[in-house]
């Protein structure tokens, strides 16, 4: 045999070490220099395998059968679901937040479907005192639900069903039935996966139910929506609300980032003398959200007085949220001059780019997102000016006196009184109604 072909492996590097150390730092590099075989490699480093569709995801495999099916079919329709939340405080305008969010899709031609979510333990609004909740609003398959789905009704011109309306009592109703009849195989049935799962469920189911439109230009009565506006009741941070939350984590990360935002409600009070506008509870409201997993995509700032650039600007530092996507929703004169105002700021165009809608450009930022659909141009927008002038310039005005039962509560007698005042502004009147003798009236542009 030739020398050069016995002579063992060696590396140059060997040449400078000891004799003892030659053996073992040649077996060393041997391995780093030889070509990796696919047996040695760790799994998580193995190539995916070409035969799954790309927009296959693993993270699939792991929901039940039934939710994973609407997960796909929101992802092949192209659904979108916006989530309105709220912090610092209850009653802080969510409601005809997202009622004016559907507005503007609405004038952008999109199907709009919304749900409000409850956290309290009642299955429904039907018990519960006009002292406590306020008036019951009845939809027109009967179920009986919370005052704001009277307003998505207004705002989005659509017939509900008892469906829109979820709480805690219906969703944990609907598990323990589930569980009742063996749907669970006998699992120990846990808030996390059954219930957040459940929750998920009934908001897709929801997303893609049609709704009667009450619009005479609307021919396709059949046809599924393509946006659902998703309220989430009460505070973030409450404890009744936190399946909910996670529910809402998880859909997100099973439908993915593109085809769900949070638009979150805050307060910004301003205290003092002159007036000074605070961020600290918005600050701790979005931080207590990002906590729970949720992070805000536009923030709705409600206040007195519309917000100064130096507050926008800290509102920006502190909460991660870009300063065009910070909303300054302050006081006005009617609740209809608030998809107006949404408008003025440019919020429908930052929602079409943050949800890859419409008129949808890579690469750009969606707070820097130029309005390119001509909204204010639409139908709707033309008869919600005329609408809300109506409201602000009346040529007239009538007094009505109310008799009835808890007249003492306002929103006790909200569909009654809201009719009242909506007929009066057709005919370009302003109203008074008076509830109690001892008392002045009042007027209805709040209504």
């Amino acid at each position: 045999m030739n020398k050069s072909q016995s002579r063992p492996l060696t590396y140059p590097i060997t040449n400078h070490l000891h004799l003892p150390c030659r053996p073992l730092v040649a077996f060393v590099l041997s391995l780093l220099l030889a070509p990796a075989q696919p047996f040695l490699v760790p799994l998580h480093h193995a190539p995916a395998s070409r035969s799954r569709p790309f927009h296959t995801r693993t993270k699939l495999n792991n929901l039940p059968p039934k939710l994973s099916d609407l997960v796909d079919s929101m992802l092949a329709a192209d659904r979108k679901i916006v989530v309105v939340t709220g912090g610092v405080l209850s009653g802080i305008g969510k409601g005809v937040t997202a009622s004016s969010i559907g507005v503007l899709f609405r004038a952008m031609n999109f199907r709009v479907t919304a749900l409000k979510i409850d956290p309290y333990l009642n299955v429904d609004a039907g018990t519960m005192s006009p002292f406590e909740h306020g008036e019951v609003f009845v939809l027109d398959d009967g179920g009986e639900t919370d005052l704001d789905l009277g307003n998505y009704e207004r705002f989005l011109s659509v017939s509900l069903t008892r469906d829109s309306n979820l709480s805690t009592g219906k969703i944990y109703q609907s598990v323990i039935e589930r569980e009742r009849v063996g749907e669970y195989l006998g699992k120990t049935v846990q808030v996390v996966p059954h219930v957040s799962d459940a929750i998920q469920e009934w908001v897709l189911k929801v997303a893609q139910t049609p709704v009667q439109t009450f619009s005479d230009k609307d021919n396709n009565q059949d046809a599924a929506p393509e946006v659902c506006i998703v309220e989430l009741g009460g505070t973030l941070g409450d404890i009744e609300s936190m399946p909910f939350v996670e529910a809402l984590r998880q859909l997100q990360e099973n439908l993915g980032y593109k085809n769900m935002c949070f638009v979150h409600v805050s307060l910004i009070p301003a205290l003092g003398d002159p007036p000074e506008q605070k961020t600290k509870p918005t600050q701790h409201s979005v931080k207590q959200m990002m906590q729970m997993g949720l992070r805000p995509d536009f923030l709705c700032c409600r206040g007195t007085s519309p917000l100064e650039s130096s507050t926008v600007s800290k509102l920006s530092l502190f909460t991660s949220v870009p300063n065009g996507a910070i909303v300054s929703l302050h006081d006005v004169s009617n609740i209809y001059r608030v998809p107006l105002m949404m408008i003025e700021q440019n919020l429908h165009s930052m929602l079409l780019q943050r949800l890859r809608m419409g008129s949808f450009k890579k690469g750009v930022d969606y707070s820097a997102a130029e309005d390119a659909t001509w909204i204010e141009e639409s139908d709707v927008i033309k008869d919600w000016k005329r609408l809300a002038d109506s409201v602000d310039e009346p040529e007239s005005e009538c007094v009505i006196a109310v008799v009835g039962k808890y007249v003492d509560h306002g929103d006790a007698c909200e569909c009654c009184v809201c009719f009242l005042f909506k007929s009066t502004w057709l005919l370009n009147y302003i109203l008074y109604l008076q509830l109690d003798l001892t008392r002045p009236c009042f007027s209805g542009r709040i209504c």
